[in-house]
């Protein structure tokens, strides 16, 4: 059988293309398809208006990355000496991607923005509040807090606080610690007369502690805000001297106390946005009196602009955390490639540290303690090398416990982990905290992104064994005056028995943009001054300064809040427009209502001479003078301040009449059914109502709820409050039959109302006079015959007719002092 023949392989491409020739032997076919796209469209080939920008995007593309037209049109006006005027979409989209060692980027009115401010800005709802713009909240009606609990509860939140300003106090430590016994409440005490106080730490600088700030400025002194203060730990060359400091029980008769107080240190002072200029103003006043009394300087600095802080939150926020942090001790194989020496790396390379720091450990450290890091770029990949002295380091570990001395490594780790200040490691420590306070304010800015971007291609280049020699010279360029290396400080927040609570990480300023986006890339859900309310709430916990009615910056944000409502009711028509109420609550009438002394609680009735048609005798009018503070109440934040108000604070006396009111922070909860809204009333009830008040389990349907319902009439509801021509408010005493059976005496406002979507304990936060309260309770333990620490009260919403059953928790009868705060 003959063999098949193999066919012929198809003739090769021509080389070349006659593409007129081409054309014409495919004329035929062309018409046709002419004809019928002809046919589909009319005859009219032109292009429809909504995909004509489409033809020109490409013009504007390069626009917009050059900054100008053509290359010929630019050369041209270059030739002739004229630089072509910049668009200024294109100056301020270079001036918000730029990131400067130093400040803030400000707009054309002075408001500061944030590192993150474009991110945010096409996101979130931006406010302009405390000299920035902040980022208020996700797009939409304010709704959606079900959603951020959620995350919170399961997942990690992320909130830039860069808006929380530092200052800086340097001088003599004894003459620091005078000027926080002026104006800090509670006042610090010598830390080390006894080793288990507390204070030894926060004066080691190996916790910070929560206070609050007080402007001791004649003729009164009044609340600044909260502050969160730290001390820089000293280091001394002196061994002895090191030794001394832990050896409390002879610090006092060695020589060390003398050396100990003349030492120069820092101290740090975080305050919030709306009260730094205030906060700053009183603490260059304390320093100046010091200078008078004791002649010795201290000075008070603004470090706005060199830090930053970023909040982390939630159940998975270690897990997210190391992820992207990565202590390093030494230079990798790209650092050693590298140049220009770091000189932060150099600063910290000699740390024993950062090798023993375990970030698997975190959840063991106490709260408030203070943590220094020196981590790696977050965008970079960890190296080979780095990653196998870490394997190094553990299987030393594992040696170290195979031979019997597991127990005292890890003892020795535990007491690093709960305090810094074990004898052996705590000089080490201290070294390590040292070197990152110092160099955190001045360290380079991170190498750029496009920087970063040129060096992963060149990484690929060299893999695929291709030249790479222009690339290597723009990356070489791209490594001066940038580290790849931070220094950050991680404190952890307390948890107030909530595990979502979580760190915050302050760090240069510069670096902020570089962590945000990598905390967001690794699944952490960003959050606004919204939702940082909401958690706030949500773990009872105040937040300012919504919280602090004691301070000028709750003041000045309430009436701007008034101000905007004013305004958008006002677009409205009358028909449509919602009933004014007093915004901020009027706080003078609770002192007005005070005065009168516990008489109004002791049958609750009315006298009929206050209802004699007069403006005076029928109403409380605000009773503060311009001579007066402009909050005429106290508000204590430590037992200690309450003891001074009351004979008892766990509730078992009657709290003592004083002349100066005392409000006291409280927790509502309802009752059974009702939602209170911020600025709603809180009333004292009536004996009757009490009477009237059941169990849940002997109350049965609908049936006992229609026994003790009690409401205003809707034409008193107006003018519960009334507004007078200089701009205060005053309580208007009912003058029907009706209204005065349903009126009942006010005694605190909410503050912050419920949060939707919380748990079903959720809490609103208020604020109600000590004394009545006290009162209240002790009549409801001779009616009930049993004593509960719970305060049955009544609360009323500003526009609402109906009352609502509440139980108050007095919050500084759980706990000795209320200085956590968000």
């Amino acid at each position: 059988m003959a063999p098949a023949r193999s066919q012929a392989p198809p003739p090769a491409p021509p080389r070349t293309l006659n593409v007129q020739r081409f054309a014409e032997s495919r004329a035929a076919e062309l018409e046709s398809l002419q004809a019928v796209v002809s046919g589909r469209l009319g005859g009219d080939f032109r292009i429809r208006r909504g995909k004509r920008r489409r033809t020109t995007g490409h013009r504007c593309a390069k626009r917009r990355r050059g900054g100008g037209g053509d290359g010929d049109a630019s050369g041209a006006e270059e030739g002739r000496g004229k630089e072509k005027k910049v668009s200024r979409r294109v100056r301020r989209r270079r001036e918000l991607c730029s990131n400067p060692p130093l400040g803030f980027t400000t707009s054309g009115d002075g408001t500061k923005r944030l590192r993150t401010h474009l991110w945010h800005a096409k996101r979130f709802a931006m406010v302009k509040r405390w000299g920035f713009y902040l980022p208020l909240g996700l797009q939409g009606r304010g709704r959606g807090s079900r959603a951020v609990l959620k995350w919170l509860k399961n997942s990690a939140l992320v909130h830039d606080a860069s808006y929380c300003l530092p200052i800086q106090l340097e001088g003599p430590e004894d003459s620091i610690q005078a000027i926080l016994r002026m104006v800090i409440i509670p006042a610090p005490s010598e830390p080390l007369q006894v080793s288990e106080n507390p204070q030894h730490c926060v004066f080691q600088g190996v916790c910070y502690e929560n206070a609050m700030l007080y402007d001791v400025r004649p003729p009164h002194s009044q609340l600044v805000a909260p502050v969160m203060y730290m001390w820089q730990p000293y280091f001394s060359n002196n061994k002895n001297y090191a030794t001394e400091q832990h050896d409390t029980s002879n610090i006092c008769s060695s020589s060390g106390e003398s050396e100990r107080r003349t030492l120069t240190r820092k101290l740090w002072i975080w305050i919030h946005a709306a009260a730094f200029e205030e906060g700053i103003d009183a603490l260059r006043f304390a320093c100046q009196r010091q200078v008078h009394e004791c002649g010795v300087s201290v000075s008070c600095l603004s470090l706005e602009g060199q830090l930053g802080k970023l909040e982390v939150m939630g159940s998975r926020a270690i897990e997210l955390l190391q992820k992207i942090l990565r202590p390093t001790s030494k230079y990798s194989a790209a650092h050693e490639n590298s140049t220009l020496e770091d000189p932060v790396l150099t600063a910290c390379t000699s740390s024993r540290h950062h090798k023993d720091f375990v970030l698997d450990k975190m959840k063991q450290l106490q709260s408030h303690a203070i943590r220094p890091l020196l981590v790696h770029d977050p965008r970079e990949v960890p190296c080979q090398e780095t990653d196998a002295a870490a394997l190094d380091n553990l299987q030393e570990d594992i040696n170290l416990n195979s031979n019997g001395l597991a127990t005292e490594c890890s003892l020795k780790n535990e007491d690093i982990l709960s305090d810094g200040s074990t004898p052996r490691s705590h000089e080490n420590y201290l070294l390590d905290l040292k070197n990152v306070w110092d160099s955190i304010s001045n360290t380079n800015p991170p190498v750029p992104e496009k920087t970063l971007c040129e060096e992963k291609h060149q990484r690929r280049l060299k893999h695929f064994y291709l030249d790479s020699t222009e690339h290597e010279t723009v990356a070489t360029e791209g490594n001066d005056s940038f580290s790849r290396a931070c220094p950050i400080l991680l404190l952890k927040q307390a948890e107030h028995g909530s595990p979502c609570m979580g760190w915050s990480v302050i760090l240069p300023l510069s670096w902020v943009k570089t962590f945000w986006f990598s905390l967001v890339s690794h699944g952490a859900h960003a959050i606004g001054l919204r939702e940082r309310r909401w958690i706030a709430c949500n773990n009872v916990l105040p937040s300012f300064p919504y919280d602090f009615p004691d301070c000028k910056a709750y003041l000045s944000f309430m009436t701007d809040e008034a101000a905007a409502l004013d305004q958008a009711a006002e677009l409205r028509p009358p028909a449509v427009r919602p009933l004014k109420v007093p915004i901020p609550p009027p706080w003078d009438v609770l002192a007005a209502v005070a005065n009168k002394g516990s008489t109004i609680l002791k049958g609750f009735e009315l006298d009929e001479k206050e209802f004699s048609g007069s403006t005076n005798e029928n109403s409380l009018i605000n009773s503060s003078t311009k001579d007066g503070p402009s909050f005429p109440l106290f508000i204590p934040r430590t037992a200690e301040n309450l003891l001074q108000y009351s004979e008892s604070i766990n509730g078992k006396n009657q709290v003592s009449s004083h002349k100066e009111p005392c409000l006291v922070r409280v927790l509502l909860r309802a009752y059974r059914e009702g939602v209170f809204e911020e600025g709603a009333i809180i009333c004292a009830p009536v004996p009757a109502d009490l009477s009237r008040w059941k169990t849940r389990s002997e109350e049965k349907g609908n049936e006992a709820e229609e026994l003790w319902q009690l409401q205003l009439p809707q034409s008193y509801v107006g003018s519960f409050f009334t507004q007078l021509e200089s701009g205060n408010w005053e309580l208007q005493l009912p003058k029907d039959h009706l209204a005065q059976e349903a009126f009942r005496w006010p005694i605190g406002f909410v503050t912050t109302g419920f949060v939707y979507g919380s748990s079903n304990k959720r809490a609103a936060v208020a604020f109600c006079n000590a004394n009545l309260l006290a009162i209240l309770r002790k009549q409801q333990w001779i009616e009930a015959q049993s004593r509960r620490p719970e305060i049955f009260v009544l609360v009323r919403n500003m526009r609402s007719t109906s009352y609502r059953r509440a139980l108050a928790t007095v919050v500084l009868e759980q706990q000795k002092d209320d200085l956590e705060f968000l």
